[in-house]
């Protein structure tokens, strides 16, 4: 790994908003398939002190999309990752440097999703490309998959399921020897993520059904920490989630009412604290009943949203109540409809 690769440029990476795709995106990473090699020729030593000081940090943050954030919240992480950054650009050879790779491949992670939730996707992208890099020279692969998955939700977030399908299959292919279950469900949810973009139904059962066995074998394992949030009712969720695309996708009714089952689940799994998960589960449970041309209860599932969906109407939240307020149009005849659009508009427009 070089200097270049570690050293992140903060106007680089917050000039611009647009995302990148194809080889352009996909190609730095086929380099973590490879047999990891580093030497490190400097001479600073990475202190115990600074390792844990690095490690709370990463540890204090990992909640950090269950609480409201503002900007100045996601500059301070990415002024932390540069410092990172800087010290282990010039780190001696030490069993310090390599656990300070795995921290700093944590708060990468953690900048990448903030920059993607506040909409600079760009910035997301270059943030998770260092995750990998980081956990790969840090001996860590299967994070590095963790983080891959990641990125492969934004690609689909930005309608790039193949982008998305090539880092999960990067992924999967890379821990194919050392993945546990849990990471194997993981991986598997964001494989039927693309094949519901796309509409490929066979595929995407498949897919669904493998997640499904994959989380039902983790069950006797003992908790792993690089998979955080994986749970029951994440994982009735997601799959709820991506039943809904492909309905969309397909525009096929039956297809909703799967959605609708497994984002019911979901909601009643629900740990409460997960305000933000919650949000995400109404507002798409709502969108399923628009597909089922059920308006009415459509507009109870977001009118229950919106005063928690007011904490982050200015991330991906709000994103999701556009794609409402859009796919609500062919019904804004009916003054339910109306009274609801209005209410969505008032707050993603504040």
């Amino acid at each position: 790994m070089t200097s270049q690769d570690v050293t992140l440029s903060r106007r680089k990476a917050l000039a611009s908003a647009s995302a990148i795709a194809g080889a352009a995106l996909t190609d730095p990473l086929q380099r973590w398939l490879m047999p990891q090699h580093s030497r490190f020729s400097g001479t600073s030593v990475i202190s115990r002190a600074e390792l844990d000081g690095w490690r709370e940090i990463a540890g204090g943050l990992q909640g950090w999309n269950n609480t409201p954030t503002g900007q100045l919240v996601r500059k301070a992480v990415i002024a932390q990752l540069n410092d990172v950054s800087d010290r282990l650009k010039n780190a001696a050879d030490t069993v310090t440097t390599r656990e300070g790779f795995l921290a700093g491949a944590e708060i990468a992670e953690i900048a990448a999703s903030m920059s993607w939730d506040s909409g600079l996707h760009r910035a997301a992208q270059r943030y998770y490309t260092l995750s990998v890099q980081f956990a790969k020279v840090g001996g860590d692969d299967n994070f590095a998959a963790v983080t891959l998955a990641a990125f492969a939700r934004q690609c689909f977030d930005l309608g790039q399921p193949d982008d998305g399908l090539e880092l999960v299959q990067l992924a999967q292919y890379g821990t194919r020897k050392s993945a546990r279950p849990i990471l194997r469900s993981l991986l598997a949810t964001r494989e039927a993520w693309s094949y519901a973009q796309t509409g490929a139904v066979q595929p995407f059962r498949r897919a669904v059904g493998l997640a499904e066995d994959h989380f039902a074998e983790s069950g006797a394992e003992e908790p792993d920490s690089r998979v955080r949030g994986l749970d029951e009712a994440e994982l009735y969720g997601v799959l709820g989630a991506r039943w809904r695309d492909l309905a969309a996708t397909r525009q096929e009714p039956t297809e909703a009412r799967h959605a609708q089952a497994y984002i019911g689940r979901a909601l009643a799994l629900r740990d409460p604290s997960r305000a933000r998960n919650r949000a995400f589960d109404l507002i798409g449970l709502a969108r399923t009943h628009l597909i089922t041309a059920e308006p009415d209860r459509a507009c109870e599932l977001v009118d229950e949203a919106l005063p928690i969906a007011k904490h982050w109407a200015n991330g991906r939240v709000g994103e999701k109540l556009r794609d409402f307020h859009r796919e609500s149009q062919p019904f804004a005849s009916s003054a339910a409809v109306r009274s609801t659009r209005d209410a969505v508009r008032a707050l993603i427009e504040a």
